[in-house]
């Protein structure tokens, strides 16, 4: 189905005016978030990223993160990307960081990205902070972050800003497991994530557990922490709490105590919160993975 506003903003993008690109550039973006594409847009948005003009290379690189997130994008633009992190403007390098995250999500990274954006964890910009630390998760999950980095936990540890901590959160849930085993030594910091202030990490650890529960070594001194968060006030860290312990039970730990703590949840306030646990009591009961 033709969009003919969308049309008009990808035919602006080559306009003479500044401007005008630059608020072209930032409409197709906004046009992304709402669902509305043409893939018609990569060329022209890929062009400007090398634009002289600072507000047209930020709005560009976000507009690009905004398509990859829907999976349209084509991966000659992780180049110029990178090039973006030597901006000089931290808001073209934030929107840089954010896009190449994106990209990432979707198996195209660069190993030579990991130290800027280690790098921008203690930038001026707050916001630079926060995309780093997301997208070095998102690296992470991709599980391209060197395993014998022992600097990232440290900043982990480190770090005052929680937008940081989120990021490097996931981070660590990949550090913790080493060739499918767990590491001793990063347990313990890890199931404190489990209680941390900021309800995105505990979410975000929870989801981590449940991922990896499937297939990696499993740990009963994760039980106690997870069987609290049942309890969260958040329903969104009550859900992956849910899916971790059921993991847990489906790979014959405690699988009658799990069930039984978990059948407690059967009265929460949350449809979404109840409609979860159903399918993984359900998956337990079955014996499905």
């Amino acid at each position: 189905m033709r969009n003919e506003n969308l049309e008009k903003q990808i035919f602006l993008l080559n306009d003479s005016d500044r401007l005008t690109r630059s608020r072209a550039a930032f409409n197709v973006g906004r046009y992304a978030m709402l669902g509305i594409l043409d893939e018609r847009a990569l060329e022209p948005l890929a062009k400007l990223l090398r634009n002289a003009d600072r507000e047209v290379r930020m709005n560009s690189a976000f507009a690009l993160g905004e398509y990859a997130s829907h999976k349209i994008f084509d991966k000659s633009i992780l180049k110029p990307l990178i090039k973006l992190l030597k901006d000089w403007s931290s808001k073209v390098r934030c929107r840089a960081t954010t896009s190449l995250g994106e990209y990432a999500r979707l198996g195209f990274y660069d190993r030579g990205v990991i130290k800027p954006f280690l790098r921008f964890l203690t930038d001026d910009d707050k916001e630079l902070r926060a995309n780093a630390g997301w997208t070095l998760g998102m690296y992470a999950t991709k599980n391209i972050l060197e395993k014998g980095n022992s600097d990232l936990l440290e900043k982990i540890l480190k770090t005052r800003d929680p937008n940081v901590d989120i990021g490097l959160s996931i981070a660590a849930g990949e550090f913790i497991w080493s060739n499918g085993q767990i590491k001793e030594r990063v347990l313990e910091t890890f199931i404190k994530l489990l209680n941390h202030e900021d309800f995105r990490i505990r979410q975000g650890t929870a989801f981590i557990v449940a991922q990896n529960a499937e297939e990696k070594q499993i740990d009963k001194r994760i039980i106690n922490p997870l069987l609290r968060l049942l309890e969260d006030a958040i329903p969104a860290v009550r859900i992956n709490a849910i899916f971790a312990l059921g993991t847990y039970a489906r790979r014959g730990t405690k699988p009658k105590y799990l069930v039984k703590k978990l059948l407690g949840a059967s009265k929460d306030p949350e449809d979404d919160v109840k409609e979860t646990l159903r399918n993984v009591l359900l998956r337990i009961e079955l014996g499905v993975r």
